[in-house]
Parts: structure tokens; C-alpha cells; sequence
């Protein structure tokens, strides 16, 4: 029980470094769209992420009240994927 405890302790640090080097991450490439409206830019962004996090809370409440963990993990897995295409492909067509 310790060790498993430790594991979600190390998991939760781990998990939140990474949600705030994202957010740090997407506020630099916000920031650099346009200088002068970045007040308006950074109040898009975090409603657009409070949106995607209450939709990924409710389908994971979904996923696991129909499929278990199963579920939660195969759907953070086809949302990761996802994310990958769609940075892929616009790296893609800037090009």
C-alpha cells in the first residue's frame, strides 16, 4: 500500500509539471501571435482550455462508468494521438 501511494504521489507531481509547462508553452505561442491584443489572446485560450477540460472530465466520467479504467485510459490515449495528428499535420501545411 505505501509503495502504491508513492506512485500516485510521484504520478500527481509529475502530471502537473507537464499540464504547466504546456500552459507556459501555449501562452509564449499566444503571446507571439499579436503583441498588442494579448490580454484578449490569453482569455481565449483559457476558456478554450476550461472547455477541453470539462469535456475530457465528463467523457472520462463516461468512459469509466461504462468501460472502467479501461476505458479512461483508452480514451486519454485516443485524445493524445489526436493532439499528435493535429500538431503534425500543421506543422505539415506550414510547409
Amino acid at each position: 500500500m505505501p509503495a502504491q501511494l508513492g506512485l500516485i504521489v510521484i504520478s500527481t507531481i509529475g502530471f502537473d509539471l507537464g499540464v504547466q509547462a504546456t500552459l507556459v508553452a501555449h501562452q509564449t505561442l499566444v503571446y507571439s501571435l499579436a503583441p498588442e491584443a494579448r490580454s484578449r489572446l490569453n482569455a481565449l485560450m483559457f476558456t478554450v482550455v476550461f472547455i477541453g477540460m470539462a469535456a475530457g472530465a465528463a467523457l472520462g466520467s463516461l468512459a469509466l462508468a461504462h468501460f472502467g479504467w479501461t476505458g479512461v485510459v483508452t480514451l486519454a490515449t485516443f485524445a493524445a494521438v489526436l493532439a499528435l495528428l493535429i500538431r503534425l499535420a500543421s506543422r505539415h501545411l506550414k510547409n
